[in-house]
């Protein structure tokens, strides 16, 4: 039963999404000459991860019908009838009501507003969109943009040039990583009635998407150094990572293979947190 629970609340991701946050938590705490103190960074830690968690099991409240159509969700605790669905529903309205309000009243309004708006996004935007328009994955795309401000505003207010350009780099990251996902069960998704791009628009149009979100972070990952935020070796190490990352889609798009599909997904699981390490370990 404990299993189930994990699966409703799907501890395993939040892991990453709360990298995010963090590393805006410390660069924050860096450009303001704030001292890291263990107190506020647990406290957003516990209240952000408990949100995350809260829209993970209303996203599976809300999904429960087309997740009993695919393979890879039929097992979920709500479909097989681990945990009851009513359950599931007031426990993440629960859970994110306290952990909104908690941000409100021990760290400050701006951080309980973008934790809110990224909860928002994700469980009453993205999640009715993805049986009804391939713009479902685009607008996907926004909630875990909003991470990053998360973490700053929960040291600071206002808006930095790093924050912003984690955010469109977490945007960009997000279509990629989700066609990789749809390709792989791209049967599944169809039983389940998915509107994802490449059901609608074809194999080719995520390709080509897939490929420009991938090309494009070329010049970007160049922006903290022309800003001399991080120095040489977060170029090297973020110049060769997006090499990998294009050879990995480059594959992928030359193979449309399970195989190349698991390998790209993968290595761009690790893209992000290696590039957004190196920025803030090779200061300037």
């Amino acid at each position: 039963m404990v299993q189930a629970y994990i699966q409703l609340f799907r501890l395993k991701p939040i892991g990453l999404i709360m990298s995010m946050v963090i590393f805006a938590h410390v660069y924050a705490l860096n450009e303001t000459g704030l001292s890291f103190r263990w107190g506020p960074a647990i406290i957003l830690f516990l209240t952000t991860a408990l949100a995350n968690a809260a829209v993970f099991a209303l996203n599976q409240y809300y999904e429960r019908e087309a997740d009993a159509k695919m393979e890879r969700t039929k097992n979920r605790p709500i479909p097989s009838g681990q945990i009851p669905a009513q359950f599931a529903l007031w426990a993440g309205m629960g859970l994110f009501v306290f952990s909104i309000a908690a941000q409100y009243f021990l760290i400050n309004t701006s951080t309980a507003i973008a934790t809110f708006t990224c909860g928002a996004l994700y469980v009453w935007t993205y999640t009715p969109l993805k049986n009804r328009s391939s713009l479902s994955t685009l607008v996907g795309s926004l909630p875990g943009a909003t991470l990053p401000f998360i973490g700053w505003y929960s040291v600071t207010q206002g808006l930095d040039l790093m924050i912003i350009w984690m955010s469109i780099m977490i945007f960009l990251w997000q279509t990629p990583h989700t066609f990789a996902i749809v390709y792989r069960y791209k049967r599944q998704f169809e039983a389940a009635g998915g509107k994802q791009l490449e059901l609608v628009a074809g194999e080719d149009a995520s390709f080509r998407q897939t490929a420009w979100y991938t090309v494009v972070n070329f010049p970007l990952i160049l922006i903290p150094a022309v800003f001399k935020i991080s120095g040489d070796v977060y170029v090297t190490i973020a110049a060769l990572f997006t090499v990998v990352a294009t050879y990995f889609m480059v594959k992928f798009y030359r193979e449309r293979s399970e195989g190349s599909a698991k390998r790209y997904f993968y290595f761009m699981l690790s893209y992000l947190p290696v590039l957004f390490t190196f920025m803030a370990w090779n200061r300037v």
